[in-house]
This record gives structure tokens, sequence and C-alpha cells, in this order.
């Protein structure tokens, strides 16, 4: 099981999940309206071979929900802080969704504080249907839920397929407890800031042919966000960097955690920073 601890960030405090293991350290970005143990069973795959940092986001979890702050700079100036508090000059920062459009902007601005980048299932362009569902299932949700069951029977309506781990796992830490029922541990608030500004993702193309670190892009072969065209394109615009593709739907750490955890490890292992 991970330690926690909070860690000051520009904002407020930011909860952070701890796993450890070996070299290089990893920091690990989740996606709108998740959480830091959304990598658990990524991190179970891992099983030691890297250590692994994962930030509950600003707005998420068990980290400071601010009133404003939610432009992607934002959360670039909360994983700088999550590094310092550490004491890391760098790591490899894996982000997905969401986080991997954040990790991708903090490669581009700060190449000094990264050993390298994976992108999972992010890009600087998403399908419409996949943005849409993402949109749809972040601000038109229950407020509550009356008990596990129903908020289960939500999960598994709106999100199927996935293995009876994968729901008590996300139900333990989607949803805490407020006046006998459950409530999203993600901020409405802040979901409604986070998409409002996610339409603008000019020059994405431009800092992405930027980036001069080392770079692996994983996509789900099912993805509905991610285009197959979009992830070949990405490549060829960073420089050297590699495609993963993986049988998965967008949420590729859930779907194929062990694939992923290889793909990841593999990569850190070929990373001269790291070795060094």
């Amino acid at each position: 099981m991970p330690s926690v601890r909070s860690v000051s960030g520009p904002a407020g405090p930011l909860a952070v999940w701890d796993w450890p293991g070996g070299e290089p350290t990893t920091v690990l970005l989740h996606g709108v309206g998740n959480y830091g143990r959304y990598w658990d069973a990524f991190a179970d795959a891992v099983a030691g071979r890297l250590r692994l940092i994962a930030p509950d986001a600003r707005g998420h979890g068990d980290s400071a929900r601010p009133d404003d702050g939610y432009a992607a700079a934002d959360f670039v100036a909360d994983v700088l802080a999550v590094l310092d508090a550490y004491g890391l000059e760098r790591a490899l920062v894996v982000g997905h969704s969401m986080g991997g459009y954040h990790a991708t902007m903090l490669a581009a601005a700060h190449p000094r504080r990264l050993h390298g980048l994976v992108i999972v299932d992010a890009g600087p362009e998403a399908l419409p249907q996949g943005a849409e569902r993402a949109r749809r299932l972040s601000l038109e949700r229950p407020t509550s839920f009356a008990d596990r069951g129903e908020a289960e029977a939500y999960l598994r309506r709106t999100s199927p397929g996935y293995s009876d781990g994968v729901y008590e796992d996300r139900l333990r830490w989607l949803f805490r407890e407020e006046d006998g029922r459950l409530v999203w541990r993600s901020s409405q608030h802040a979901l409604r800031r986070i998409f409002a500004g996610s339409s603008d993702r000019s020059g994405s193309w431009e800092r992405a042919s930027g980036i001069a670190v080392p770079t692996l892009v994983v996509r789900g072969t099912r993805s509905p966000v991610l285009a197959a065209d979009v992830a070949r394109r990405l490549v060829t615009t960073i420089a050297g960097a590699g495609l993963v593709e993986l049988d998965a739907g967008h949420n590729v750490p859930l779907d194929r955690p062990a694939d992923l955890a290889d793909a990841v490890v593999a990569f850190a292992r070929r990373l001269p920073q790291a070795r060094a």
C-alpha cells in the first residue's frame, strides 16, 4: 500500500501518494474527475520496479479546491511543487488524458525537470465523441448517491466492462460520505472550470514540436479520445518519440495495467539520464 503525504502547493495542500520502488522516480498524473489512487492497478503491476508518486490534482481527491486557478499552467505549477517537495531535480512523468496534456506542457516548458515523458491516450486534438462523453459524465453526473449500491450501479452503467476489483477501487476513491450520502471527491466547480478552458488547445502542436525529452506515446486501440492518425502525427512531431498501442479503451491504466506497466518500465530502463 502507498503512503500519503501533504505537499504545499501554490493554491493549497496537495495529497500525494507514494509507492516505494526503484529509479527513476515516476510521477503519475491522472485525468479529469479522477484521483491519485486511479493508478492502483498500474502500481500493483509495476511491483516496485519504479518508485511511483501520484498526486490528487487540485480540485480532486483530498487536494485543495481553490475557487480559481484551473488552467493547465496551474496544474503544471502543482507538479513542480511536488517535485520540489520530494527533492527531485528530475523525474519520469506519466500523464493520462488531462494529465497527459499537463505532462506535455510541463515537458515543453521545463525540460530539465524530466528524465522522460509518457503520454497516455492524450494529444493536441481529441475525437469529438470522446470529448463530449467526458464533458457529459463530468458535468451532468448526479450530485450524490444514497449508498454504495446506488453509486456502483451508476458506475457500471456509465462505464461498463471493468473487473469487480476496478469498481471496488473506484467506489473507494471517487466518493466520500457526507450527511449519510456518497458525494464525489472531485469538485463540480473545478470540473466546470477545467472544461471551460479545455476547448482552447491553441499552440498544442507547436508545443509538442518543441519537446526535447525522450517521449513515449501510448494509445488504446479502442479509444474514443485519441485517434490513430493523431497519435502517429504526435509521434512524428516529437523528435525521437515512440508509440505503443494496446488493446484498450481510453482508460488504458484500468484496461491494461500490466501491459502499460511493462511498457513504462521498459521505457524507463532506456533513459540515459535515469541509468546515469
